[in-house]
């Protein structure tokens, strides 16, 4: 839980703390270029993650991955403390070490939204995956970072940065053992995906698995598995192979591109740029000091990202997503304007520019537990963990280029823009916003399986919510509904999965 924060924390202020005075520290601080290329590194890392997450999610299931995933990243953290024992530090090793919890990360990011979207009841979808964004299991990280990683560890870092001991450093970096220490002792007691186990034909464990999950409705248990087998033959049947180059056909195709789409947007909206140079973008608004605001931007983003949570599974994901957008867009564009308009900023354009920082964090937050919803909504059955693969290796494809080419952009000497560059992740959100419209349907209060059935039969994405199912888990008694009127359409009618059409 916030390795990517704790690790940047220690990159600019343990190594150089060693080696530089105050002056020279305290420079770094407010300077990206530096660092660029490991951030880049890192990403690149978090990518080859995500390749492998795929393989190993399927194989060995999500209870098992989620304990290897912690396992490497306690190896990772390990070999990171070590780095830095000893009369001099060991930056080599240490980059050993990042390089594998780097891998976790990308392992987990792709674990545990597979998970938590499996697990969870249709009605409370949104909510139970944006669990991931507010506490987020070990080690992974997603847009902002791990918010209470993040502010966890900028506390620590901050707490220890008058130090002079190897306390400055060690603590940071031994804390990040607490949180895939507990996963890897939890996990064992939590219950197996039921849908991985039917999957994979082991329908006694499955029943056994959905009777912890189901709870008082423990007796439902096996015609809960049964619907899931049922479904999951009905779209065998259909999708008749389940390789990667069937991920460019019919119905997966649309999904994965849903999917990629809402994760590569979700970073060219300015994510991945807040996420690394925040510190810079506050300077050039005219911001003095920066860690006081950065610790309240974090506190402001926590609280929304709960409130967005609940309104994922009240007011859905695609309004909600279109609003957020819409507004994070219109913030980051007025602070650009500003800046531009003055290029020495007064203190009443510093505080303009700071409050509508907080607004586009608020923002962003209510839109951040929508886009990991959105992503394993929008992967099917047979293909999941594929195109929950493809999605984050693009996404985090995105981040990884952005973050190489920002400081160039934004630098003195090259680009110079400054804070102007929120002219270009503004305008992204506002293409966020016509690409939502035209392409994310509605998947608020649909199972799984029934979704799998809407794509099949290539349901308009403005029609999605016009569907009404009788059964919570099948794709049976549809009824399509008037939306002028909310009356049902037509006769009652039981259906199952269409046949795809040739």
């Amino acid at each position: 839980m916030g390795l990517v924060r704790w690790s940047q924390a220690w990159r600019l202020a343990i190594y150089p703390r060693r080696s530089c005075p105050p002056a020279v520290l305290s420079s770094r601080l407010v300077s990206v270029s530096p660092s660029f290329q490991r951030r880049a590194r890192q990403l690149t890392l978090l990518v080859v993650g995500c390749a492998i997450a795929a393989y190993l999610n399927n194989l060995l299931g999500r209870r098992l991955a989620l304990m290897i995933t912690a396992f490497i990243s306690i190896i990772g953290v390990v070999i990171e403390i070590t780095s830095a024992v000893g009369a001099s530090a060991r930056f080599n090793q240490f980059v050993v070490g990042k390089t594998i919890a780097s891998i976790a990360m990308g392992l987990c990011v792709n674990i545990v939204p597979v998970y938590l979207s499996e697990t969870s009841p249709a009605s409370a979808r949104g909510l139970g995956i944006s669990l991931y964004q507010n506490i987020q299991a070990s080690c992974a990280f997603s847009n902002c970072g791990l918010i209470i990683g993040v502010l966890i560890a900028s506390g620590v870092v901050f707490a220890t940065s008058t130090m002079n001991t190897q306390s400055s450093y060690l603590i940071p970096m031994g804390i990040q053992l607490v949180a895939p220490g507990l996963m890897l002792l939890a996990t064992p007691f939590l219950p197996e995906s039921p849908r991985w186990l039917v999957l994979n034909g082991r329908q006694a464990e499955a029943e056994v698995s959905a009777t912890k999950l189901l709870g008082s409705e423990a007796a439902n248990a096996t015609e809960y598995c049964e619907k899931i087998r049922a479904a999951y033959e009905q779209e065998q049947i259909v999708a008749k192979a389940s390789s990667w180059a069937d991920l460019t056909r019919g119905a997966d195709l649309r999904r994965l591109l849903i999917a990629v789409g809402i994760q590569s947007l979700q970073q060219a909206q300015g994510s991945s740029y807040m996420n690394s140079y925040i510190v810079s973008f506050l300077v050039g608004t005219g911001v003095k000091d920066v860690f006081p605001v950065i610790m309240g931007l974090y506190c402001l983003y926590y609280v929304a990202i709960i409130a967005g949570g609940f309104l994922a599974d009240i007011s859905g994901r695609r309004s909600l997503m279109i609003c957020t957008a819409g507004f994070c867009g219109a913030c980051l564009l007025i602070v650009a304007i500003l800046t531009t308009a003055y290029a020495t900023p007064t203190s009443a354009v510093s505080n303009a520019s700071i409050a509508l920082i907080f607004l586009w964090y608020a923002s962003f937050g209510l839109q951040s537990p929508i886009i990991w919803t959105i992503t394993t909504e929008s992967c099917p059955t047979v293909n999941r963990e594929k195109v929950l693969a493809v999605a984050t290796f693009m996404g985090f494809g995105v981040s990884l280029l952005i973050s190489s080419v920002s400081p160039y952009l934004q630098d003195p000497g090259y680009g110079n823009l400054g804070s102007k560059i929120g002219f270009i992740w503004g305008s992204f959100s506002i293409i966020t916003v016509i690409w939502t419209w035209f392409f994310v349907p509605e998947m608020k209060g649909f199972s799984l399986e029934q979704l799998d059935h809407l794509f099949i039969e290539r349901t308009p994405t403005r029609a999605f919510k016009r569907y009404v199912f009788e059964d919570e888990i099948e794709p049976v008694g549809e009824h399509k509904m008037d939306m002028e009127d909310g009356k049902k359409d037509g006769a009652d009618v039981d259906v199952v999965p269409a046949m795809r059409k040739e």
